[in-house]
């Protein structure tokens, strides 16, 4: 039979249907069809238990990468218990986005409680781990290619670094590993993505103190004892402002958004201590990074701020 005859025509107003007719071709491993059925359904029911159906059915069709974006948009949800973790994991492994998936499966240890989680847990590692060495063993050239075009990034310009930002996320371990320690430090790499360098550190959990160049210092700091900086009321008003820049300019807030977040992860907890109005200094600090270079004329309050955090940036390194 032709491909046209199998070609799902969605029902109108009638996703339920398309959800049942997902499910028994699930069953029925046509997995292809299930697809279709879930993605038709998905149009009308944008629903975590429809998206999660979804992603199963393209996992088992061959269509990881494409299942990836749908994903993300249940991020949240594919975080709340182990199955459902274990299946986005396994998505990360399949598209290849290995960095990704090390972070994920760091994240999933809080989750496995039992035994029997935590033998799940490490089933899946072991699956992360001979997948990701297979993928090393016929991709030599290809990372050798990659580590050279990141070696000179410092050589292009701050738009082609940005750019860049994804594709960290995609890189093999090990090829993380040789990448990293150096773009954290050179000056002429720009700002985010030094900070989105580092902020993998510390999603990972690194245990070694690791340098950054933040601005004009470089301030040393262990990525396993950052707390976790994003739920306080300086990151939420901090979050307006980047959601008021994406209005007007995406690439930038791309960037402000990294930027802040590496600086709540580098001054949080110390960030609540000195700072007593969150709007305000979410201002600041997209000023200053807006330039660096110029000096920020703000009220006296503000000014204590800066240096109580200049201070605590200081501490990081003795």
């Amino acid at each position: 039979m032709s491909r046209e005859a199998h070609k799902v025509v969605p029902f109108p107003d009638n996703d339920e249907r398309h959800v049942q007719l997902g499910q028994a071709a699930l069953r029925a491993g046509e997995f292809s069809q299930a697809v279709a059925h879930f993605q038709a359904a998905y149009r009308d029911q944008h629903t975590f238990a429809v998206n999660r159906q979804m992603i199963e059915a393209m996992l088992h069709a061959g269509q990881a990468s494409e299942a990836v974006p749908y994903a993300e948009e249940f991020i949240e949800g594919y975080a709340r218990t182990l199955t459902d973790g274990l299946l986005y994991g396994q998505l990360l492994i399949e598209s290849h986005r290995f960095l990704a998936a090390q972070e994920w499966l760091v994240n999933l240890q809080d989750l496995a409680h039992s035994p029997e989680d935590q033998a799940r847990l490490a089933e899946l590692t072991d699956v992360f781990t001979n997948q990701q060495e297979r993928y090393l063993a016929v991709n030599q050239a290809g990372q050798a290619a990659l580590i050279k075009q990141f070696a000179g990034l410092a050589g292009v310009n701050t738009m082609e670094q940005t750019m860049r930002i994804n594709q960290l996320a995609q890189l093999p371990v090990p090829t993380f590993d040789q990448i990293a320690p150096r773009l954290m430090i050179d000056e002429f790499i720009s700002q985010g993505l030094r900070n989105t360098v580092a902020l993998h550190y510390v999603t990972l959990r690194e245990t070694a103190p690791r340098r950054l160049l933040w601005f004009d210092d470089v301030i040393t700091f262990t990525p396993n004892a950052v707390g976790n900086p994003f739920d306080n009321p300086v990151a939420d008003a901090w979050q307006r402002a980047v959601t008021a820049a994406e209005n007007d300019n995406p690439e930038q807030a791309l960037i402000l958004d990294q930027e802040l977040h590496l600086y709540m992860l580098l001054l949080f907890p110390r960030l609540t201590d000195v700072v007593a109005d969150p709007a305000a200094w979410a201002q600041v600090v997209s000023a200053r990074i807006a330039d660096p270079a110029a000096p920020i004329t703000v009220a006296p309050k503000i000014k204590r701020w800066l240096t109580r955090l200049d201070d605590a940036l200081n501490a990081l390194n003795q």
